[in-house]
């Protein structure tokens, strides 16, 4: 019996057992399938065992359009691996900013400008930050414009927290603002005695700020945190001395966030030095409860958290990037490292993705998950015993005779030499990866080919993904290569690549846009090139991404100086009214034609038009984003009798620069 005799019933215990990417497939192929993605009850039972912890899932239950979230989440997923986004556009020119949870945070003339991206708002909230920077600190009032320094750091739950210096002839004092841009509230001031490597992250209850300026033993510098506590509108009195040396970088050798009821940090050094000097790496790791008191529960996890063996090959620490996250599946907290290495003694270095889990190891043991035999190794593929098994001496150098085995489903290898060119550090200055995906993401500097000016800058996105082979194909690769040999006839290095290739089947790097051809010209590709190359904002080029969209600055990074924001969304429910349908503008020989106009379903059929979930905002939502002289705290002001916070149009339909299109308008080179 086929599978579209199957009873409704039994077709849903099929599904059990087939991930997004086929069950999306599967109702492609016939009529018949389209229910899988189209009915609600079914929706709903596929977002809560697939993937429950992702924000389309959490939308559903909200809204209860299953239907309509499923299918945003399977094409969201889709345009990642397939390095096609389903918009770009120029959203701002700043001096600085921020991106958090799906909401622009933006600098320029002493005006902040919030706008919530992922809910396409074609207004912002605005604050006249000379205006609150006279209200929070009395001591601004006599300095001019010039003499202010602001500068976002952090955006969650409609707080906005800044750090605003101010210069005078005896010297700069720094402050730290929070206030809530939407209603008009003042939060607090707080004076800062240091601003090094300073940083700040709040949920609805409490508001943490650290910075890296503790001297300790040895000289090391250590992290010092403390709290604000949003209900009472109150500092608390106990800072925490964090006692572990961590990195100090953010996004590159250590991460602070909150999840849930905790306050997380993970770093992957232990020292100052650039590497550790001990054979074995790990992780260090703590969390707290977000409470009042909360740093007196301190908390290490179980065991040591191994990272890396140092005999595994030398490192390159410049392209180093790290990002805890929720797995949309699981809900398991993890961390996901790159790390580019000359593995296994080889001539060409690799970048490679490592991911670990960190959540299971603090508080009690968790039961382990049921998993597919094809989806984890075992212990006799690696000719040893599983990782978690292994002891090592971690002082001792004859730990480094014994490395541990790695489980390939937490292995990505990236690209090397050996198989596509690789660009130097400075041609590819921002570098993303997106596990629910496995998709790696880099945005590149290309040599500029004709008609572009050779002095301006071209800016392009390259990546690639991986999926796990069937089960049939998986098997007959394993036969085929027979029994691995034991561990000291094959080198752990050499059968983690076996299993990597049996285990999955890689995608080749892409590039996006397409390629110009000089002997070809092509206005409407040159138009979309000047949306991810500003013309007259070039180099000092930075960007942050998260599961939905890739926003990144270009332009001058001196104080004051102006850069060009560029959003690129892989979520075909972000869509800007300032964006033209792409396909048109091409069809119109580059002219640019139907500005705000919406492209039709990307599936050419009008019940998908509710996949997007677009509607026009007139205020930015302010839903929830996620899971020396005296304080200054809540001035409960509404924003209408505010003098410092209103709303205006976004800036962004001012420029009006930005294309949406199907993955199947740009092809990839």
């Amino acid at each position: 019996m086929g599978l579209a005799k199957l009873p409704y019933e039994l077709l849903s215990f099929v599904v059990e057992d087939l991930d997004l990417v086929d069950i999306r497939s599967l109702s492609l192929v016939s009529k018949r399938f389209q229910y899988l993605t189209e009915e609600s009850s079914m929706a709903k039972q596929i977002l809560e065992s697939k993937a429950p912890y992702t924000l389309e899932a959490r939308t559903a239950c909200q809204s209860k359009q299953y239907a309509t979230q499923l299918r945003r989440l399977m094409k969201r997923r889709e345009a990642v691996s397939a390095i096609m986004p389903y918009s770009v556009a120029i959203m701002a020119h700043a001096e600085s900013w921020i991106y958090e949870g799906g909401v622009l945070c933006y600098v320029r003339d002493l005006q902040l400008r919030v706008l919530d991206v992922h809910n396409s708002a074609n207004s912002e909230s605005v604050v006249d930050l000379r205006a609150l920077v006279h209200k929070a600190i009395p001591e601004s009032r006599g300095l001019c414009s010039s003499k202010l320094r602001i500068k976002p750091l952090y955006y969650a739950h409609s707080i906005v927290s800044c750090i605003c210096t101010l210069l005078a002839k005896s010297g700069s004092a720094s402050w730290l603002l929070a206030f809530n841009p939407h209603t008009g509230q003042l939060i607090t001031a707080r004076p800062l005695e240091s601003t090094s490597k300073i940083f700040v992250r709040n949920d609805a209850r409490f508001l943490y700020y650290g910075t890296h300026s503790r001297y300790g033993e040895y000289d090391y510098c250590y992290w010092e945190i403390s709290a604000f506590d949003l209900g009472a509108a109150t500092w608390l009195d106990d800072k925490l001395d964090v006692p572990e040396v961590m990195g100090a970088d953010h996004g590159t050798t250590i991460c602070f966030e909150i999840f849930g009821d905790y306050f997380y940090a993970v770093s992957n050094q232990a020292a100052l030095e650039v590497e550790e000097v001990d054979w074995v790496s790990h992780y260090i790791c703590f969390r707290f409860p977000i409470s009042r008191d909360g740093f007196r529960k301190y908390e290490r996890p179980r065991r040591r958290i191994w990272r890396r063996n140092q005999v595994e090959g030398v490192i390159d620490d410049r392209w180093y990037f790290m990002r805890l996250f929720k797995d949309e599946a699981t809900g398991q907290l993890k961390v996901v490292e790159s790390r580019k290495e000359w593995l296994g003694g080889r001539i060409t270095a690799r970048r490679t993705y490592y991911t670990t889990v960190i959540g299971d190891n603090f508080g009690k043991a968790r039961p382990g998950l049921t998993e597919d035999p094809r989806t984890r190794a075992s212990p006799s593929d690696y000719g040893t015993t599983h990782p978690s098994s292994l002891e090592v001496d971690k002082m001792h150098p004859a730990g480094a005779t014994k490395p541990r085995p790695r489980d390939p489903n937490t292995v990505h290898p990236g690209d090397d030499n050996e198989k596509t060119f690789m660009f130097t550090l400075g041609k590819c200055p921002m570098r993303s990866y997106h596990p629910s995906c496995q998709t790696f993401i880099d945005l590149v500097l290309v040599d500029n080919p004709a008609p572009f000016d050779p002095n301006d800058q071209l800016i392009r996105i390259r990546g690639s993904s991986r999926r796990l082979r069937s089960s049939e194909d998986y098997a007959e690769r394993r036969a085929n290569r027979g029994r691995l040999p034991k561990t000291g006839e094959l080198k752990l290095q050499e059968a983690l690549d076996h299993d990597l290739e049996d285990l999955y089947t890689e995608e080749p790097v892409v590039f996006w846009p397409p390629e110009v051809n000089p002997l070809i010209p092509d206005p409407a590709l040159a138009d979309l090139y000047a949306v991810l190359s500003p013309k007259g904002y070039q180099g000092s080029i930075h960007g942050t991404w998260d599961e939905r969209t890739l926003v990144y600055a270009t332009g001058d990074d001196r104080p004051r100086g102006l850069k060009a924001l560029v959003m690129v969304s892989w979520d075909p429910a972000i869509r800007l009214a300032c964006t033209s349908q792409y396909s048109d503008h091409r069809t119109s020989g580059g002219r640019q034609q139907g500005i705000g106009a919406f492209p039709p379903s990307h599936e050419g059929k009008e019940k998908d038009k509710e996949i997007t979930g677009w509607r026009p905002s007139s205020m930015p939502d302010t839903t929830l984003r996620r899971d020396g002289s005296p304080d200054s705290t809540l001035s409960l002001e509404p924003v209408n009798e505010s003098h410092w916070a209103a709303v205006e149009s976004a800036r962004y339909l001012e420029i009006s620069r930005g294309f949406h299109f199907s993955p199947s308008t740009t092809r990839h080179a």
